[in-house]
């Protein structure tokens, strides 16, 4: 049997970290109605019917404040092409439009903060419930449209095409490049 290592219970200071976050942007609307942009990993799908997911985030973050006072936010997925400007956009102060990261937005199909036009995935959420824990908050969010780029859809391997990345630790990422089936047992 391997010997089991104990780690202090802060992710922040796991190498390699057991757990990764698949980065996003999520777009909010500020109090004047201009969009902001901020990049996120903490997140998970919660829930089939009605479509859910969990986005974490930091009380005093624009997105937390934003969302929580407007109750919609759109969930846009990048590939890893765009792991450099992803990776600066948390650096750049407030207010944070989306094109100040130099991306495009893009309406919306049901909610009011944009798409942005070079992520190749969008889920567009209403705020169901917000559960404060100290100065971090888990945003529930309902999801009332998705959307994604057609190559992405016709792909032989769409996972390769949308080459998803995801947090690993302090400055370090992972991209899925490809996918693998399990090849499924005879009943």
């Amino acid at each position: 049997m391997k010997e089991k290592v104990s780690l202090a219970l802060d992710k922040r200071t796991w190498r390699p970290s057991p757990l990764l976050g698949q980065v996003v942007l999520v777009t909010s609307l500020n109090a004047d109605g201009q969009s902001n942009v901020a990049p996120k990993s903490w997140l998970s799908m919660m829930a089939f019917e009605p479509a859910l997911l969990a986005l974490g985030c930091n009380l005093a973050h624009w997105t937390a404040q934003n969302v929580i006072d407007r109750h919609e936010f759109v969930v846009n997925i990048p590939g890893a092409e765009l792991v450099e400007i992803v990776w600066k956009a948390h650096t750049l102060s407030h207010p944070r439009p989306v094109e100040r990261i130099g991306l495009t937005p893009l309406p919306a199909q049901k909610v009011k903060p944009p798409r942005i036009a070079e992520c190749k995935a969008h889920l567009e959420c209403t705020l169901v419930q917000s559960l404060a824990f100290g100065s971090e908050v888990i945003l529930l969010g309902q999801i009332v449209a998705a959307s994604m780029d057609r190559d992405a859809i016709e792909a032989e391997d769409p996972y390769a095409y949308l080459r998803l990345f995801a947090f690993l630790e302090k400055n370090t990422f992972g991209v899925i490049e490809q996918a693998r089936r399990v090849r499924e047992r005879g009943i």
